[in-house]
């Protein structure tokens, strides 16, 4: 299999190992201007923080990691580029943190995989990867991956640290010719299938990673159909992709609306009339296909100013609503099927983890510039500075849930837990966000901590705060 080998960038050992402070307190030196910050999960309740800053002596842009692990802080060393680099994203192996960034080299933005020894200090970068024909981003607990995508073929770079960065290309044949045109001239929104989720995608390319595989797919309203491009990960670079269509309207059908969802080699797919609603279950490589009419069942969940199925086939179907499905996994093996309907103007999926950012307008004023049109659209951009509350999952009070066992059949009554807990994050986050005495903050949820680093104008120092969720 084709490596892209990893150019390293040597780097001593710390002299002495990296202090621990128990003192929530971070000063930094008078020289550095700070740009914005960013916080991530590294494992169980531990959490890294960066502070990005200009350094005013070597002109340098230098990344400032420290690590909040058992209530102490640990500072690591410092790493830096020439222009100011952007954290796409992040995941962990061990004692290891890789962080994807994005930087200028010239005129020319590149990505790289900066490996972070938690223990050590020491870091690894890898060699560029350029982004043109850059589509979408999607993280994984253990690696990344980076699709582009051009008009007669798709390439996916896994990236598991610096070192081990695989690249898979997928070129056009007859049945996928038509599909790739039309995805290299449109944007591509990833699916973090590793949270709960709430409400998926409604753009019309979608990429999620099944398994051993990144499918893409191609949702056709009008005709009702959704197109699903199966890309195997765990083959040579050069591989064939499994093209085909799923669903389709009937004569007498008066479905207005559709959209999919891909879960465990199945694609589920929500049909929506005014008086009518359906969801159908394709496996994805074989020949299962299930149908369940919604206005038959009986919720198991659903919120709290939710009416009738009736109703929210009704408001679904609206112009200016679009409806979504989601399936979360169950704790003893079965699946939550949760659907929903958006305000299609004021929606926007996006990443958790990443938009939750302070930073995220000017960082991605800078990101942008790595593809005018494609990068404006395969991560969320957000209109003013400070974040706003309707890009928040609006207010529940439309969803449902039914519970499928993996045959496909209504489980009535069943209100197991999901793997992934819901978590409403706006209530931690909004009174952050309202905090005018605070800048440069950015937040992480751990496994039963909410975390934040923020720079105190009144102390002029940043601050690590824990809460427990």
């Amino acid at each position: 299999m084709k490596i892209l080998m990893a150019f390293f960038i040597s780097v001593c050992s710390f002299a002495n190992h990296p202090s621990y402070d128990p003192v929530n307190k971070i000063e930094i030196d008078e020289k550095y201007k700070v740009e914005s910050t960013f916080s991530g999960n590294t494992v169980g309740n531990d959490s890294f923080h960066l502070i990005i800053a200009k350094n005013g002596d070597t002109k340098d842009y230098d990344v400032i990691p420290y690590l909040f692990k058992d209530n102490h802080i640990v500072k690591l060393k410092t790493f830096s580029f020439d222009k100011q680099p952007v954290i796409l994203s992040f995941h962990n192996a061990k004692d290891k943190l890789s962080l994807l960034t994005q930087s200028k080299v010239g005129s020319s933005e590149f990505i790289n995989i900066i490996d972070v020894d938690l223990i050590s200090g020491n870091y690894v970068k890898s060699d560029n990867i350029a982004t043109e024909d850059f589509k979408a981003l999607i993280r994984k607990k253990d690696k990344n991956l980076i699709v582009f995508s051009d008009k007669k073929s798709v390439r996916i770079i896994e990236a598991k640290d610096a070192n081990t960065v695989q690249t898979i290309t997928v070129s056009s044949d007859a049945s996928s010719a038509e599909f790739l045109a039309s995805l290299s001239e449109n944007s591509v929104e990833a699916i973090n299938n590793d949270e709960f989720v709430s409400n998926g995608s409604i753009s019309t390319f979608r990429a999620y990673s099944d398994g051993d595989k990144v499918i893409i797919t191609e949702e056709n309203t009008k005709e009702a159909t959704t197109n699903a491009l199966q890309i195997p990960l765990n083959q040579d670079n050069e591989v064939s992709a499994q093209f085909k269509t799923f669903g389709g309207k009937t004569k007498d059908s008066k479905i207005k609306k559709s959209t999919s969802y891909i879960n465990n080699d199945k694609l589920y797919q929500l049909k929506i009339g005014k008086e009518e609603g359906q969801l159908n279950v394709f496996g994805l490589n074989d020949a299962y296909n299930s149908s369940v009419n919604i206005l038959e069942v009986k919720p198991t969940k659903h919120a709290e100013g939710f009416k009738s199925i009736k109703d929210f086939v009704k408001n679904a179907s609206k112009k200016f609503n679009e409806p979504t499905v989601t399936i979360n996994s169950t704790k003893n093996g079965k699946l939550k099927v949760r659907f929903d309907f958006v305000n299609k103007n004021l929606y926007n999926y996006h990443y958790n983890w990443w938009w939750h950012h302070q930073w995220h307008m000017q960082q991605m004023q800078h990101f942008q510039m790595i593809n005018q049109q494609q990068m404006r659209n395969s991560i969320p951009s957000f209109g003013p500075s400070e974040p706003v509350d309707y890009f928040f999952v609006a207010q529940e009070h439309s969803f449902f849930e039914i519970t499928l066992d993996l045959a496909g059949k209504i489980v009535e009554d069943e209100n197991d837990e999901s793997v992934y807990p819901y978590l409403n994050k706006k209530t931690y986050i909004k009174p952050l966000n309202d905090n005018k005495k605070l800048k440069h903050t950015s937040t992480v949820f751990t496994q039963d901590n909410f975390r934040y680093i923020a720079y105190d104008k009144r102390n002029k120092s940043f601050n690590i705060i824990n809460k427990a969720l």
